[in-house]
Protein backbone atom coordinates (compact mmCIF):
# COMPACT_ATOMS: atom_id res chain seq x y z
CA UNK A 1 0.00 0.00 0.00
CA UNK A 2 1.07 3.59 -0.53
CA UNK A 3 2.43 5.36 2.58
CA UNK A 4 4.50 8.54 2.99
CA UNK A 5 8.18 7.57 3.18
CA UNK A 6 10.77 8.19 5.87
CA UNK A 7 14.24 9.66 5.32
CA UNK A 8 13.96 12.06 2.42
CA UNK A 9 14.67 15.69 1.63
CA UNK A 10 12.68 18.13 -0.46
CA UNK A 11 14.70 19.78 -3.24
CA UNK A 12 14.06 22.55 -5.75
CA UNK A 13 11.50 22.11 -8.52
CA UNK A 14 9.54 19.58 -6.43
CA UNK A 15 12.33 17.02 -6.66
CA UNK A 16 13.09 14.81 -3.64
CA UNK A 17 16.20 12.99 -2.45
CA UNK A 18 15.71 9.53 -0.91
CA UNK A 19 18.08 8.68 1.94
CA UNK A 20 17.10 5.06 2.57
CA UNK A 21 19.61 3.25 0.36
CA UNK A 22 23.06 4.26 -0.83
CA UNK A 23 21.77 5.03 -4.33
CA UNK A 24 20.42 8.22 -2.72
CA UNK A 25 18.15 8.79 -5.70
CA UNK A 26 17.12 12.29 -6.69
CA UNK A 27 13.58 11.75 -7.96
CA UNK A 28 11.61 14.10 -10.17
CA UNK A 29 7.88 14.68 -9.89
CA UNK A 30 5.86 11.51 -10.61
CA UNK A 31 9.10 9.54 -11.08
CA UNK A 32 10.41 6.43 -9.29
CA UNK A 33 13.72 5.70 -7.61
CA UNK A 34 16.04 2.94 -8.83
CA UNK A 35 14.23 0.44 -6.58
CA UNK A 36 10.95 1.21 -8.44
CA UNK A 37 9.07 1.18 -5.11
CA UNK A 38 9.55 4.81 -3.97
CA UNK A 39 7.75 7.54 -5.87
CA UNK A 40 7.69 11.33 -5.90
CA UNK A 41 4.02 12.27 -5.73
CA UNK A 42 3.35 16.01 -5.85
CA UNK A 43 6.77 16.78 -4.39
CA UNK A 44 6.59 14.25 -1.54
CA UNK A 45 8.18 10.79 -1.35
CA UNK A 46 6.02 7.71 -0.89
CA UNK A 47 6.74 4.03 -0.55
CA UNK A 48 4.36 1.95 -2.67
CA UNK A 49 4.97 -1.39 -0.91
CA UNK A 50 4.18 -0.76 2.75
CA UNK A 51 2.50 -3.98 3.91
CA UNK A 52 2.63 -5.45 0.38
CA UNK A 53 3.82 -9.10 0.38
CA UNK A 54 4.41 -11.72 -2.30
CA UNK A 55 2.66 -14.25 -0.03
CA UNK A 56 1.34 -14.61 3.49
CA UNK A 57 4.79 -15.86 4.44
CA UNK A 58 6.70 -19.13 4.72
CA UNK A 59 8.38 -21.10 7.47
CA UNK A 60 12.03 -21.79 6.62
CA UNK A 61 14.96 -23.27 8.53
CA UNK A 62 16.97 -20.31 9.77
CA UNK A 63 20.04 -21.93 8.16
CA UNK A 64 18.41 -21.28 4.78
CA UNK A 65 18.79 -17.49 5.23
CA UNK A 66 21.72 -18.41 5.74
CA UNK A 67 22.31 -17.92 9.47
CA UNK A 68 24.25 -20.74 11.14
CA UNK A 69 25.37 -19.07 14.38
CA UNK A 70 22.11 -17.31 15.29
CA UNK A 71 19.37 -19.39 16.90
CA UNK A 72 20.63 -22.54 15.12
CA UNK A 73 18.00 -25.06 14.08
CA UNK A 74 15.09 -22.68 14.57
CA UNK A 75 12.38 -21.73 12.11
CA UNK A 76 12.28 -18.26 10.57
CA UNK A 77 8.94 -16.83 9.53
CA UNK A 78 10.00 -15.40 6.18
CA UNK A 79 8.38 -12.52 4.31
CA UNK A 80 9.19 -10.54 1.17
CA UNK A 81 7.88 -7.82 -1.08
CA UNK A 82 9.02 -6.80 -4.57
CA UNK A 83 11.71 -4.49 -5.95
CA UNK A 84 15.42 -4.04 -5.31
CA UNK A 85 18.08 -1.35 -5.15
CA UNK A 86 20.32 -3.47 -7.44
CA UNK A 87 20.05 -4.91 -10.96
CA UNK A 88 22.19 -8.03 -10.46
CA UNK A 89 22.67 -9.92 -13.73
CA UNK A 90 22.75 -13.22 -11.84
CA UNK A 91 19.73 -12.66 -9.56
CA UNK A 92 18.13 -15.95 -8.56
CA UNK A 93 15.04 -14.16 -7.23
CA UNK A 94 14.64 -11.85 -10.22
CA UNK A 95 10.92 -12.61 -10.58
CA UNK A 96 10.29 -10.56 -7.43
CA UNK A 97 13.38 -8.33 -7.21
CA UNK A 98 12.85 -6.95 -10.71
CA UNK A 99 9.08 -6.53 -10.45
CA UNK A 100 7.35 -3.14 -10.19
CA UNK A 101 4.46 -2.34 -7.83
CA UNK A 102 1.33 -0.58 -8.98
CA UNK A 103 0.79 2.73 -7.22
CA UNK A 104 -1.67 1.21 -4.74
CA UNK A 105 0.76 -1.61 -3.93
CA UNK A 106 -1.81 -4.29 -4.65
CA UNK A 107 -0.16 -5.82 -7.74
CA UNK A 108 3.19 -6.30 -9.42
CA UNK A 109 4.18 -6.09 -13.07
CA UNK A 110 7.32 -6.16 -15.24
CA UNK A 111 9.05 -3.94 -17.76
CA UNK A 112 11.47 -6.75 -18.71
CA UNK A 113 11.35 -7.62 -22.40
CA UNK A 114 9.17 -10.67 -22.94
CA UNK A 115 7.43 -10.35 -19.55
CA UNK A 116 5.44 -7.17 -20.14
CA UNK A 117 2.12 -9.06 -19.89
CA UNK A 118 3.07 -10.89 -16.67
CA UNK A 119 1.49 -9.75 -13.42
CA UNK A 120 1.24 -10.85 -9.79
CA UNK A 121 -1.14 -10.14 -6.95
CA UNK A 122 0.32 -8.89 -3.68
CA UNK A 123 -1.03 -9.65 -0.20
CA UNK A 124 -1.67 -6.67 2.06
CA UNK A 125 -1.14 -6.86 5.83
CA UNK A 126 -1.07 -4.43 8.70
CA UNK A 127 1.80 -4.68 11.18
CA UNK A 128 -0.53 -6.14 13.80
CA UNK A 129 -1.78 -8.80 11.37
CA UNK A 130 1.80 -9.84 10.62
CA UNK A 131 2.74 -10.06 14.29
CA UNK A 132 -0.33 -12.22 14.99
CA UNK A 133 0.63 -14.56 12.15
CA UNK A 134 4.18 -14.92 13.46
CA UNK A 135 2.98 -15.60 17.01
CA UNK A 136 0.47 -18.18 15.80
CA UNK A 137 3.15 -19.92 13.72
CA UNK A 138 5.29 -20.56 16.78
CA UNK A 139 8.37 -19.12 15.08
CA UNK A 140 10.87 -17.36 17.34
CA UNK A 141 12.42 -15.34 14.52
CA UNK A 142 11.18 -13.34 11.52
CA UNK A 143 13.30 -12.80 8.39
CA UNK A 144 12.85 -10.01 5.87
CA UNK A 145 14.27 -11.84 2.88
CA UNK A 146 14.15 -12.94 -0.80
CA UNK A 147 13.94 -9.45 -2.30
CA UNK A 148 15.93 -6.52 -0.87
CA UNK A 149 14.48 -5.60 2.54
CA UNK A 150 16.27 -2.26 2.90
CA UNK A 151 13.83 -0.67 0.43
CA UNK A 152 10.99 -1.86 2.75
CA UNK A 153 12.30 0.49 5.42
CA UNK A 154 9.05 1.89 6.80
CA UNK A 155 7.44 -1.54 7.08
CA UNK A 156 10.48 -3.01 8.80
CA UNK A 157 10.68 -0.16 11.32
CA UNK A 158 7.01 -0.51 12.29
CA UNK A 159 6.92 -4.32 12.45
CA UNK A 160 10.29 -4.84 14.15
CA UNK A 161 9.23 -2.57 16.97
CA UNK A 162 6.16 -4.75 17.60
CA UNK A 163 8.09 -8.01 17.20
CA UNK A 164 10.53 -6.83 19.86
CA UNK A 165 7.69 -6.50 22.35
CA UNK A 166 6.73 -10.14 21.71
CA UNK A 167 10.30 -11.43 22.14
CA UNK A 168 10.56 -12.41 18.46
CA UNK A 169 13.96 -11.84 16.83
CA UNK A 170 14.16 -9.81 13.60
CA UNK A 171 16.53 -10.70 10.76
CA UNK A 172 17.56 -8.85 7.59
CA UNK A 173 18.87 -10.80 4.60
CA UNK A 174 20.25 -7.92 2.61
CA UNK A 175 22.66 -6.53 0.05
CA UNK A 176 23.76 -4.05 2.71
CA UNK A 177 23.45 -1.03 0.39
CA UNK A 178 22.21 1.25 3.16
CA UNK A 179 22.85 4.78 4.34
CA UNK A 180 24.15 5.32 7.89
CA UNK A 181 20.93 7.18 8.67
CA UNK A 182 18.76 4.23 7.61
CA UNK A 183 21.00 1.68 9.36
CA UNK A 184 20.77 3.67 12.57
CA UNK A 185 16.96 3.61 12.43
CA UNK A 186 16.95 -0.15 11.85
CA UNK A 187 19.24 -0.74 14.84
CA UNK A 188 17.11 1.53 17.02
CA UNK A 189 13.99 -0.39 15.96
CA UNK A 190 15.59 -3.61 17.21
CA UNK A 191 17.07 -5.62 14.33
CA UNK A 192 18.81 -8.59 15.95
CA UNK A 193 20.73 -10.24 13.09
CA UNK A 194 21.74 -9.60 9.50
CA UNK A 195 23.16 -11.66 6.70
CA UNK A 196 24.89 -9.23 4.36
CA UNK A 197 25.75 -10.30 0.84
CA UNK A 198 29.19 -8.94 -0.05
CA UNK A 199 28.98 -9.74 -3.73
CA UNK A 200 32.57 -8.86 -4.58
CA UNK A 201 35.39 -6.71 -3.31
CA UNK A 202 35.71 -4.26 -6.18
CA UNK A 203 33.71 -1.30 -7.42
CA UNK A 204 34.13 -2.65 -10.94
CA UNK A 205 32.25 -5.84 -10.02
CA UNK A 206 29.42 -3.87 -8.42
CA UNK A 207 29.11 -1.58 -11.43
CA UNK A 208 29.18 -4.32 -14.07
CA UNK A 209 27.24 -7.10 -12.32
CA UNK A 210 25.03 -5.33 -9.75
CA UNK A 211 24.34 -1.97 -11.37
CA UNK A 212 25.57 -0.21 -8.22
CA UNK A 213 28.23 2.46 -7.86
CA UNK A 214 30.50 0.91 -5.25
CA UNK A 215 31.06 -1.85 -2.71
CA UNK A 216 31.99 0.67 0.00
CA UNK A 217 28.45 1.33 1.34
CA UNK A 218 28.04 -2.44 1.82
CA UNK A 219 31.28 -2.71 3.78
CA UNK A 220 30.33 0.34 5.86
CA UNK A 221 26.93 -1.17 6.65
CA UNK A 222 28.45 -4.47 7.79
CA UNK A 223 30.87 -2.65 10.09
CA UNK A 224 28.13 -0.39 11.46
CA UNK A 225 25.86 -3.28 12.39
CA UNK A 226 28.73 -5.23 13.95
CA UNK A 227 29.89 -2.23 15.98
CA UNK A 228 26.34 -1.81 17.27
CA UNK A 229 26.12 -5.39 18.59
CA UNK A 230 23.89 -6.79 15.84
CA UNK A 231 24.76 -10.39 14.93
CA UNK A 232 26.39 -10.31 11.48
CA UNK A 233 26.99 -13.14 8.99
CA UNK A 234 28.38 -12.62 5.49
CA UNK A 235 27.49 -14.36 2.22
CA UNK A 236 29.71 -14.37 -0.87
CA UNK A 237 28.30 -15.93 -4.05
CA UNK A 238 31.27 -17.10 -6.11
CA UNK A 239 30.66 -16.56 -9.84
CA UNK A 240 33.15 -18.30 -12.17
CA UNK A 241 35.65 -15.93 -13.78
CA UNK A 242 34.08 -12.86 -12.18
CA UNK A 243 34.77 -12.90 -8.42
CA UNK A 244 36.11 -16.39 -7.67
CA UNK A 245 39.88 -16.01 -7.97
CA UNK A 246 42.18 -16.80 -5.08
CA UNK A 247 42.95 -13.08 -4.84
CA UNK A 248 39.23 -12.21 -4.65
CA UNK A 249 38.60 -14.73 -1.88
CA UNK A 250 41.67 -13.71 0.13
CA UNK A 251 40.72 -10.03 -0.12
CA UNK A 252 37.27 -10.76 1.30
CA UNK A 253 38.66 -12.94 4.11
CA UNK A 254 41.25 -10.31 5.04
CA UNK A 255 38.60 -7.59 5.12
CA UNK A 256 36.26 -9.63 7.34
CA UNK A 257 39.11 -10.55 9.68
CA UNK A 258 40.27 -6.94 10.04
CA UNK A 259 36.88 -5.23 10.22
CA UNK A 260 34.34 -7.71 11.61
CA UNK A 261 36.48 -10.18 13.52
CA UNK A 262 37.36 -13.85 13.14
CA UNK A 263 34.16 -14.97 14.88
CA UNK A 264 32.06 -13.62 11.97
CA UNK A 265 30.56 -16.47 9.90
CA UNK A 266 31.27 -16.31 6.16
CA UNK A 267 29.11 -18.34 3.75
CA UNK A 268 30.68 -19.11 0.37
CA UNK A 269 27.85 -20.01 -1.96
CA UNK A 270 27.66 -21.79 -5.32
CA UNK A 271 26.37 -19.89 -8.34
CA UNK A 272 24.21 -21.41 -11.04
CA UNK A 273 23.34 -19.63 -14.31
CA UNK A 274 20.15 -17.58 -13.93
CA UNK A 275 18.44 -14.39 -15.14
CA UNK A 276 20.89 -12.68 -17.53
CA UNK A 277 23.61 -15.31 -16.97
CA UNK A 278 26.84 -13.34 -16.47
CA UNK A 279 28.69 -16.68 -16.41
CA UNK A 280 27.73 -19.88 -18.22
CA UNK A 281 29.50 -22.04 -15.64
CA UNK A 282 28.36 -23.29 -12.26
CA UNK A 283 30.71 -22.78 -9.34
CA UNK A 284 32.94 -25.82 -9.01
CA UNK A 285 33.46 -27.83 -5.86
CA UNK A 286 37.19 -27.12 -6.23
CA UNK A 287 36.61 -23.34 -5.99
CA UNK A 288 34.33 -23.64 -2.98
CA UNK A 289 36.73 -26.00 -1.23
CA UNK A 290 39.54 -23.52 -1.92
CA UNK A 291 37.47 -20.71 -0.38
CA UNK A 292 36.70 -22.84 2.68
CA UNK A 293 40.34 -23.73 3.26
CA UNK A 294 41.61 -20.21 2.61
CA UNK A 295 39.20 -18.93 5.26
CA UNK A 296 40.50 -21.56 7.70
CA UNK A 297 44.09 -20.61 6.88
CA UNK A 298 43.24 -16.93 7.51
CA UNK A 299 41.94 -17.96 10.97
CA UNK A 300 38.29 -17.24 10.30
CA UNK A 301 36.47 -19.44 12.81
CA UNK A 302 33.24 -20.12 10.93
CA UNK A 303 33.44 -20.57 7.15
CA UNK A 304 30.47 -22.35 5.56
CA UNK A 305 29.66 -23.68 2.08
CA UNK A 306 26.22 -23.25 0.51
CA UNK A 307 24.30 -24.63 -2.49
CA UNK A 308 26.59 -27.64 -2.81
CA UNK A 309 27.45 -30.64 -0.64
CA UNK A 310 30.72 -30.25 1.27
CA UNK A 311 31.98 -32.61 3.97
CA UNK A 312 32.65 -29.89 6.55
CA UNK A 313 30.96 -26.86 5.02
CA UNK A 314 27.68 -27.21 6.96
CA UNK A 315 29.25 -27.95 10.33
CA UNK A 316 30.18 -25.51 13.09
CA UNK A 317 33.58 -26.18 14.66
CA UNK A 318 35.02 -25.04 17.99
CA UNK A 319 37.49 -22.17 17.44
CA UNK A 320 39.77 -23.62 20.13
CA UNK A 321 39.88 -27.45 19.96
CA UNK A 322 38.47 -27.74 16.38
CA UNK A 323 35.92 -30.40 17.40
CA UNK A 324 32.46 -30.26 15.83
CA UNK A 325 30.09 -28.11 17.86
CA UNK A 326 27.05 -28.48 15.59
CA UNK A 327 26.84 -31.24 12.98
CA UNK A 328 24.38 -30.67 10.16
CA UNK A 329 22.96 -32.52 7.22
CA UNK A 330 21.62 -29.91 4.87
CA UNK A 331 19.76 -27.51 7.14
CA UNK A 332 19.01 -30.15 9.78
CA UNK A 333 21.02 -30.42 13.01
CA UNK A 334 22.12 -33.99 13.69
CA UNK A 335 24.15 -33.44 16.83
CA UNK A 336 25.49 -30.68 19.06
CA UNK A 337 28.47 -30.58 21.39
CA UNK A 338 27.61 -27.41 23.32
CA UNK A 339 26.86 -27.24 27.03
CA UNK A 340 23.91 -25.48 28.66
CA UNK A 341 26.38 -22.74 29.62
CA UNK A 342 27.12 -22.16 25.90
CA UNK A 343 30.61 -23.63 26.05
CA UNK A 344 32.30 -26.37 24.05
CA UNK A 345 31.74 -29.69 25.83
CA UNK A 346 35.19 -30.85 24.79
CA UNK A 347 37.41 -27.91 25.84
CA UNK A 348 35.03 -25.50 27.65
CA UNK A 349 35.69 -22.68 25.15
CA UNK A 350 33.24 -19.83 25.84
CA UNK A 351 30.93 -19.42 22.82
CA UNK A 352 28.87 -16.44 24.00
CA UNK A 353 30.36 -14.17 21.33
CA UNK A 354 30.17 -16.85 18.64
CA UNK A 355 26.75 -18.53 18.78
CA UNK A 356 23.64 -16.54 19.75
CA UNK A 357 20.33 -17.89 20.99
CA UNK A 358 19.00 -21.32 21.89
CA UNK A 359 19.83 -24.31 19.69
CA UNK A 360 16.86 -26.32 18.46
CA UNK A 361 17.71 -30.03 18.44
CA UNK A 362 14.51 -30.85 16.56
CA UNK A 363 15.41 -28.88 13.45
CA UNK A 364 14.09 -29.82 10.03
CA UNK A 365 14.88 -29.42 6.33
CA UNK A 366 11.18 -28.95 5.59
CA UNK A 367 9.86 -25.60 4.31
CA UNK A 368 6.20 -24.67 4.49
CA UNK A 369 4.17 -21.91 2.83
CA UNK A 370 1.37 -20.23 4.73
Amino acid sequence: MKVKARLWNKLENNKVKCNVCANECIIGIEKLGICRTRKNIKGELYTLIYGSHISKGSLDPIEKKPLYNFWPGHIAYSIASIGCSFRCLNCQNWSISQANPTEDGKNGFYDIKGYEDSKMSLYEMTPKQLINRVINSGAKTLAYTYNEPLIWHEWIIDTTTLLKKEGIKSILVTNGFSTPEASKELIQAGIDAVNIDIKGMSDDFYKKICGAKSVQPVLDTAKFFKENKVHVEITNLLIPNLNDSREDIEKLCDWVLENLGNNTPVHFSAYHPDFKIPSQEKTSFKTLDLAYNLAIDKDLFFPYIGNIRHENGSNTFCPSCKKILIKREGYRILNKNISLKNTCKNCSYDLKDCIKGDINNNSSNIFSFL
